[in-house]
């Protein structure tokens, strides 16, 4: 277990409501009537008696984070794919949380299939020229499009971005229980994006459920041990080419702003149409975006698979394994001492990252710089 001392805080952008949105094919994005609702809402809801007690709740859960935050916390972190808005897309939704089930941070992002004068996923004119994806698309990243996906959702009215909305839904996880959570994810759509300031996306719910489960998943992964305000940390995943040009990587950083305290690695690559693929995998099929003889998988959700095809170029370690091994040598390290690897060949990092396998540790480590940084 390791001990750290935090040194920056949290920055969790919240914004004001919008009314509604849309996908970058018109597909509606946010509650059409949001910014009525939580008008009338706020009208029919304005007597003392329920202002206090909305007060008082609020109140009561910030008392309790605070709590929470102090101390020797053991964290965990976890990771899922999901479909919490529609078939068009997939979610990916990343979650930290101490020994009482409590999320002390998550970060959302979410791929749809775009033009492709928009950015794609790295290694995306690859997958293109292999025939796994149709001429004129690209994967793309949500918040890394996030100017064009949003002007997009203004053409139904909306005027909250759509990082913005997933800052939103990010920041009201922080701070609450797996159980809380998921009680507000049970809600109506209308009922859930009340309750997240911020927020004005439809499909708030799918999102908050799309949190819990990673919340839920992290408890089955190994803690680290943490001294400190735990509310000062922050979480943030980005996407990489850390391996060859057949896939690309995600790699998520809970950080203090000086060293890693916890990583995670996952890494998505076309594969035959018979394995596990990413939430909605057939819809991207079926709408002409990918071949019908592949399907986007997570090599975690098929590592038996995955690792089948390395042992047959001689490894001994599963995939899985080896991504577990890499964030355990990152996390407690510094950025800068983690970033002294670069210079290193990889016979050098390998035996440095005694608890990894493959020739491209290095690039899956500068990953993880990079989502720290």
């Amino acid at each position: 277990m390791r001990k750290h001392v935090l040194a920056a805080s949290l920055a969790i952008a919240v914004c004001s409501v919008s009314i509604a949105a849309c996908s970058g094919n018109g597909e509606e994005q946010t509650t059409a009537a949001a910014e009525t609702s939580k008008a009338q809402t706020t009208e029919a809801a304005a007597s003392e008696e329920a202002a206090a007690e909305e007060k008082t709740e609020e109140t009561e859960a910030s008392e309790e984070t605070g709590k929470a935050a102090q101390g020797e916390n053991q964290l965990r972190i976890g990771q899922v794919n999901g479909a919490a808005h529609g078939n068009k897309c997939f979610t990916v939704g990343t979650a930290v949380i101490d020994e009482n089930d409590r999320i002390v941070a998550a970060y959302l992002d979410e791929f749809q299939f775009l033009d492709d004068e928009q950015t794609g996923v790295p290694n995306s004119d690859a997958f293109v020229e292999a025939g796994y994806v149709a001429a004129g698309k690209v994967l793309g990243s949500k918040r890394v499009n996030n100017d064009y996906y949003s002007e997009m959702m203004a053409k139904a009215g909306s005027t909250v971005k759509i990082a913005d909305n997933f800052d939103a839904v990010q920041a009201y996880a922080a701070g609450r229980t797996i159980e809380e959570l998921e009680a507000t994810a049970g809600k109506t759509p209308e009922e859930a994006v009340d309750a997240v300031s911020g927020a004005t996306l439809a499909d708030t719910a799918g999102y908050l459920k799309v949190i819990a489960d990673a919340a839920k998943a992290a408890k089955e992964n190994e803690a680290v041990s943490y001294s400190g305000d735990t509310s000062a940390l922050t979480l943030k995943m980005i996407e990489a080419a850390a391996h060859g040009d057949k896939c690309f990587t995600t790699a998520a950083a809970l950080t203090d702003g000086t060293a890693v305290i916890l990583s995670y690695i996952d890494e998505y690559q076309f594969l035959d149409a018979d394995q596990t693929g990413v939430p909605n995998s057939e819809s991207f099929a079926e709408a002409g975006d990918i071949s019908s003889e592949y399907v986007l998988g997570s090599k975690r959700e098929n590592n038996a698979y995955y690792s089948g095809l390395m042992a047959k170029a001689g490894a001994t370690m599963e995939i899985a394994a080896n991504f577990d091994g890499i964030q355990q040598y990152a996390d407690g390290k510094t950025i800068a001492e983690l970033e002294t690897l670069s210079g290193k060949d990889s016979q050098e990092i390998l035996d440095a990252v005694t608890s990894a396998t493959l020739a491209d540790t290095a690039g899956y480590i500068a990953a993880i710089v990079e989502a720290a940084k």
